[in-house]
């Protein structure tokens, strides 16, 4: 039996488990996959080929860029950064300055995020200001003087109403005499449009016409922020949206933008292609793009969704100011559970006077011992875990979980077991909820319910056909013992000592109950039923009819031997008939997952659909049960019992 010590040992294992999965859970930053955009190709002095490419990944190794054209490996490959490259970036900053900016301080944050995006740019970018409220305005055209635009910001004032489209348009529209610039808009709002002349399908007809990738930041709370027309405009131009409710974090989310915006490369070549048009095949780490544009022409891409505008990187009731002290606290309790269970499990050394304290000490006193137990216990914990017995305890489901837990060897009661299952599922599903969203949340709650109740079968079916096998040996050697002179009891102590766990401990503590009183027959049965095994069933049964009605008990046991011998070798005859299905069972269960993980590795802008939208993560979620049912049918048709 489990003692008190490792009793508590296992609560402050549980808490220091669950405690810590919370806590560097809600620090864990969200990433995403390397995407790759070509933008830019200029094919206008050839046989002198240019490209812009945008990678959303990190830093890569320029030695490793690859570019074909027709098929055809480049080999005389020239790749600078974009900052120093011929091609500038031409970036519009379209800012609210509308009445409901002021709120919160809306504005001051926004001006101090587009600060440091003018104060991070590079040397050759070239950056506008647009600011609207009742109506758009020029605050800054093009200019790459950091002072010009740095003054432009600080003269910004909330007042008036929203005219976003408008300043959509009118921001498009300084690209029209700028074709030798990269172009992107940066749009931030934090409500909807009030009094624009134009709608959204003209401000993105305005864009695409500009070519240019529009990133959308969204300002959320009290108000009528339209954030599905902003993630629109984003989506339909190749751009990505990211929205807040704190506006402190959009310092954050320039600075991330700056960096995905600078992750930009011109690729430089002379082309000894001979038919046009011209076929460009590039790769930067695992992403890849393609392009295609005619000799002595310009041809214009759409820029890569990089969702690298991530925010917050912490789960949303984390993210605020308070939130690295939750996680310090979190981490804080599931240290001290930890070191509490390290305690608990360790093992005191044991003299010759902590030997001897047992019979010198006389009789213990139940009530002191009982006090002792609750006060190593918290006292909540004590009453959760009597909770959890009373609720489960009228269904039977306490005695088959202590059953199967005994079988597998595991220290716990089945009390304890439902409560921390329970606890660990709540809060495993709750973090996953928050930090991925709900179709996440309900594969971790399903993968949390079954991965449990399939490890303690797992353990439980191990340890009893290690039982099971050590059965014949064992009769064999009791029976030789019977041979000797000894008695049953003699000879089960005898037999406990020799051989190998399972069947030693549990034929030792078959021995002890019967020294303290207990029938020998109720103790083996008891074992047969704790393990499942039928075949030990037909033990006690012959040992029963022995002692009722005579006999030589050694040639029974003997007998019995050499039957379970006999079936045992049917067993694996069986074994290997079926070993055709379970391979095929093996097989058909884990190839999607190998199909997966190698069109992830191969393609994985192919297959990055499923893990970004909510259809693809049911369908995920559907594959997973359908494959474990599949698994399950497969392994029944093969199972037969002998």
């Amino acid at each position: 039996m489990p003692t008190t010590r490792h009793r508590a040992g296992v609560a402050a294992l549980a808490l220091a488990v669950v405690t810590c999965s919370l806590a560097v859970g809600s620090g864990a930053p969200a990433g995403g996959a390397e995407q790759l955009s070509i933008r830019k190709v200029d094919a206008s002095d050839f046989p002198v080929v240019r490209v812009a490419a945008l990678f959303a990944g990190p830093r890569p190794d320029i030695a490793g860029v690859a570019v074909r054209e027709n098929g055809r490996l480049v080999e005389d490959l020239d790749v600078v950064p974009v900052g120093q490259s011929t091609t500038p970036l031409g970036i519009v900053l379209v800012i609210d300055t509308s009445g409901s900016m002021a709120a919160g301080g809306r504005l001051d944050q926004a001006k101090i995020a587009a600060r440091g995006f003018v104060e991070r740019k590079l040397p050759n970018d070239q950056i506008a200001l647009v600011a609207f409220s009742n109506s758009p305005r020029v605050a800054v055209n093009f200019t790459d003087d950091p002072g010009l635009l740095t003054a432009a910001i600080e003269g910004l004032a909330p007042s008036g109403e929203t005219a976003l489209w408008d300043a959509v348009r009118l921001g498009a529209n300084l690209f029209a005499d700028r074709s030798d610039l990269l172009p992107y808009l940066v749009v931030l709002s934090d409500g909807a449009d009030t009094v624009s002349g134009s709608g959204p399908e003209d401000a993105l007809g305005a864009v695409r016409g500009a070519q240019a990738g529009v990133f959308s930041i969204a300002i959320t709370g009290p108000g009528d922020s339209d954030v599905p027309a902003l993630r629109a405009l984003a989506d339909s131009t190749g751009g990505d949206f990211a929205e807040t409710a704190d506006a402190r974090q959009l310092a954050a989310v320039y600075e991330n933008l700056q960096r995905v915006l600078q992750n930009q490369y011109e690729l430089t070549w002379t082309s000894k292609a001979s038919a046009s048009p011209l076929e460009i095949g590039l790769k930067i780490g695992s992403a890849s793009a393609t392009a295609s544009v005619p000799f002595n022409s310009v041809s214009l891409g759409s820029v890569a969704q990089p969702r690298a505008v991530e925010i917050p990187t912490t789960p949303a009731p984390l993210a605020g100011p308070l939130g690295p002290v939750v996680v310090a606290v979190l981490a804080a309790l599931a240290a001290a559970a930890a070191g509490v269970a390290v305690l608990a499990f360790r093992r005191e050394g044991r003299g010759l006077e902590e030997v001897l304290r047992a019979y010198s000490a006389g009789a213990p006193d139940p009530v002191r011992a009982e006090q002792a137990e609750r006060g190593m216990v918290p006292d909540s914990l004590r009453r959760a875990v009597e909770t959890t017995a009373r609720l489960a305890g009228g269904t039977g489901a306490l005695a088959r979980l202590d059953t199967k837990l005994e079988q597998a060897d595991l220290k716990i009661k089945a009390q304890e077991g439902v409560l921390f299952f329970g606890a660990g599922l709540t809060l495993l599903t709750l973090v996953v909820f928050v930090a991925g969203g709900p179709v996440l949340g309900l594969a971790a709650a399903v993968v949390g319910a079954l991965a449990p109740i399939a490890i303690l079968n797992l353990l439980a079916e191990r340890r009893r056909g290690a039982f099971t096998k050590q059965l014949p040996d064992t009769l064999q050697l009791l029976a030789s013992s019977l041979r000797a002179g000894y008695s049953l009891l003699q000879g089960l102590d005898a037999v406990a000592e020799e051989v190998a766990d399972p069947m030693g401990r549990e034929l030792r503590r078959v021995v002890l109950e019967t020294r303290l009183g207990r029938e020998l027959e109720l103790s083996l049965e008891d074992l047969a039923g704790r393990m499942g095994s039928p075949d030990f069933e037909w033990v006690v049964m012959a040992i029963r009819i022995q002692r009722e009605v005579g006999g030589n008990l050694a040639e029974l046991l003997s007998s019995v031997s050499e039957t379970m011998v006999s079936r045992e070798r049917l067993r694996r005859e069986v074994s290997a008939l079926t070993a055709e299905g379970r391979l095929s069972a093996i097989i058909v269960g884990a190839l999607p997952l190998v199909i997966g993980v190698a069109i992830t590795v191969l393609n994985p802008g192919y297959i990055n659909i499923l893990f970004t939208t909510t259809l693809g993560r049911l369908m995920i979620l559907a594959a997973v049960l359908l494959t474990v049912a599949g698994f399950w049918w497969m392994k029944k048709v093969i199972q037969i019992d002998v």
